[in-house]
């Protein structure tokens, strides 16, 4: 976070002056265009600064030592107290200040031996143009023959298994996996497997992107990237003026969790004894849900299986998981219940009653609350494509 000369931890440097006394002082006007300096100024009197245009970011050390160079934001007029060594750089385009010297004063300039600079906050990635985006499901042994074109593609399979050919790569990808197609790339799919697969697609040009990272790779997306993906999904949904930019910004946000991951194993908290406890506990529950989505799996049940309590439970998942054991236990109920839907092999009341919903009625809001569209819509939409 940025500091402000109006911020308590400037007081050690200066104040903030309601009025300057200019009628003993020498004025003095500057205009900066650079974001970086490689002198600071310290003054044997104290000096006044009054900001006029642009924003200005201030570099000041307590003594010409420069052990410590602290950096606040200008804010209101200044007052710095003598022998503090300072310079002032732009935050935007320029900056126009004053500054106000008393007569006699003694000047000291400081030449460092590295610039300092102040980094723009720019965005790095930027998707110029949305081209086309698609959720589509695939019939057993569909395939595609291929294309080529000057941009990039992104596929993420929701359920099922898609073979791609990259120019001379395969690449399987599974439920939750996605790949980027590069531009000029050509790249054909294929359903190798005896069920259906469901994926998206979104075709876009974008700035910045780190392409030899990105492209020929299967990712294995994390909850937190999948629900970017369900909140693009969503927007596609949306019929406003503000479509495109929702749009855009949630597959931005998507391409900047990647890319900044990229190169990292994911951490995980080190953990003393009690936590590797922790750990494995958690994973034996989550292994049992997993096991047991056609069972009513009350919370009651839970605590007795582990010999834990409500609270212990509760506290596991939202620790490690940021989400509590219900909601756990509906998210992968409701996932199994569009890879029923989807086999088309029961009707919507007999996968309901499958997986232990009380009631047709709770199923089908649950459903269409997590999935924006009703069970019956998506099993109609589901046979109108294969």
């Amino acid at each position: 976070m940025f500091q402000k000369t109006t911020s308590s931890q400037f007081l050690e440097y200066g104040f903030v002056s309601r009025e300057i006394p200019k009628n003993h002082l020498e004025k003095q006007d500057y205009t900066i265009y650079k974001e970086n300096t490689t002198r600071l100024f310290s003054y044997s009197k104290p000096i006044y600064i009054e900001p006029m245009e642009g924003m200005a970011l201030l570099h000041i050390a307590e003594d010409t030592s420069l052990d410590k160079i602290k950096t606040f934001v200008l804010h209101r007029n200044i007052c710095i107290y003598p022998g503090n060594a300072f310079a002032l750089v732009s935050m935007g385009n320029y900056i126009v200040y004053n500054l106000y010297l008393p007569k006699d004063i003694e000047i000291k300039k400081i030449t460092l031996e590295h610039p300092l600079l102040y980094h723009r906050i720019k965005p790095t990635i930027r998707i110029q143009e949305l081209l086309a985006y698609y959720y589509v499901v695939k019939s057993p042994h569909y395939q595609f023959k291929g294309e080529v074109h000057p941009y990039y593609e992104l596929t993420f399979v929701d359920q099922g298994q898609l073979e791609t050919k990259v120019e001379d790569e395969t690449f399987t990808l599974k439920a939750n996996d996605c790949l980027f197609y590069g531009p000029g790339e050509f790249h054909t799919q294929e359903v190798t497997s005896d069920s259906p697969c469901s994926y998206l697609t979104a075709i876009f040009e974008a700035d910045g992107l780190r392409q030899d990272e990105l492209v020929k790779k299967i990712y294995h997306c994390n909850r937190e990237e999948i629900q970017l993906l369900q909140q693009f999904v969503k927007y596609t949904e949306f019929k406003n003026e503000y479509q495109s930019d929702l749009l855009i910004s949630s597959l931005e946000t998507f391409l900047i969790q990647l890319q900044s991951h990229m190169g990292y194993s994911t951490q995980k908290i080190s953990s003393p004894a009690n936590q590797h406890y922790e750990n494995g506990l958690l994973e034996e529950i989550v292994q049992y849900i997993n096991s047991h989505l056609y069972d009513p799996l009350p919370i009651e049940s839970l605590c007795d299986n582990f010999a834990v309590s409500r609270s212990t439970l509760q506290n596991l998942f939202k620790n490690y998981m940021n989400i509590t054991p219900k909601a756990y236990i509906n998210h992968e109920k409701l996932n199994l219940s569009r890879l029923l839907i989807r086999d088309g092999k029961y009707s919507v009341t007999q996968v309901a009653n499958l997986l232990g919903f009380n009631s047709i009625h709770y199923f089908s809001r649950k459903f269409t609350q997590k999935f924006h569209i009703n069970p019956s819509e998506y099993a109609k939409k589901i046979y109108d494509q294969l």
